[in-house]
């Protein structure tokens, strides 16, 4: 299904004074595609990707999945909506301190799939996608001992381990080295081609390239 943007519009105040983030934004964003959405700092790339995602309501406008509309959901409904078929990651690439890098994952995995699935099938999933962002050595090691960029790279494999059926992202490649922009980027460009919707934000040239479909986000006038 596609992610349709119906005259999105997001407001925010401040004391006194009222800032229009986004101003009737309206796109449709293809199912099972990788769609990238850039746009210079400050564009409100991230408030868009909230949106998208349930995190955040708009102010004016409407998202729908297919034909069904989601901001009209309340929480409970956004919460059902997002286990098991939307995997998010947002700027906050947290870990949890006191589980490893692998039991970060399971759990992930567990919330939102019920723990279902033949374990044996499950362990090789976790080990190709460790594997795919360089974390296969890491997996035992605890967030306290992690690179920033690590960090960053165990958010992407927690986000993806349950295979959602869309996937949202914010700048995943930020701050990382080329070899692992490459792997990340070729990463999510498999889900994709496996059939998941892909988007997330980047100011990356190859991000760009390797989109199937491409947005680039305007400052509110």
């Amino acid at each position: 299904m596609d992610i349709i943007l119906d005259e999105i519009t997001k407001k925010y105040k401040r004391d006194k004074r009222e800032f229009t983030v986004l101003d009737k934004v309206s796109v449709t964003i293809p199912h099972g595609k990788f769609t990238v959405i850039s746009g210079d700092s400050g564009v409100g790339k991230s408030t868009l990707l909230n949106i998208i995602a349930g995190l955040s309501r708009p102010t004016q406008g409407k998202v729908y999945y297919g034909e069904k509309e989601i901001t009209s959901l309340g929480d409970d409904g956004l919460s059902e909506l997002r286990t098991g078929f939307m995997g998010v990651m947002t700027q906050n690439c947290e870990l949890i301190p006191y589980l490893t890098l692998r039991e970060n994952l399971k759990l992930a995995y567990d919330i939102s799939t019920g723990n279902k699935g033949d374990k044996r099938a499950v362990s090789d999933e976790f080990e190709e996608l460790l594997g795919a962002l360089g974390l296969s050595h890491l997996q035992n090691e605890y967030p306290s001992s992690l690179s920033s960029g690590e960090i960053k790279r165990a958010a992407i494999a927690r986000t993806l381990i349950p295979h959602p059926k869309l996937v949202i992202m914010d700048e995943p490649t930020a701050n990382l080295d080329r070899k692992n922009v490459r792997a990340v980027l070729q990463l999510l460009k498999s889900f994709s081609i496996e059939g998941s919707t892909v988007i997330i934000s980047s100011h990356e040239q190859e991000a760009l390239v390797e989109a199937d479909f491409k947005y680039e986000l305007e400052y509110a006038t």
